[in-house]
């Protein structure tokens, strides 16, 4: 999947890194979250990102977790 990244917030339960990311919009957008990092450079709003992974649903929300991803996809426009 790709698409445009929206919100991008850095958090943690307990002390343990998470970052997470919106990817895409309306029906079609995903919550992408990687474990264990602050930051990865070049994941920002408006960065046009490209993911791979097992998505999932929580809550009725649809979820990646730790997805390869290409930043790459954003030289395509």
């Amino acid at each position: 999947m790709s698409g445009a990244v929206g919100r991008v917030r850095a958090s943690g339960r307990g002390g343990l890194p998470m970052l997470r990311a919106e990817l895409g919009a309306g029906a079609d957008r995903i919550t992408v979250i990687w474990l264990g990092r602050n930051r990865i450079a070049g994941i920002e709003p408006g960065r046009v990102l490209a993911v791979e992974g097992t998505l999932s649903e929580q809550g009725g929300r649809r979820i990646m977790y730790n997805p390869r991803y290409d930043l790459a996809a954003d030289q395509a426009r």
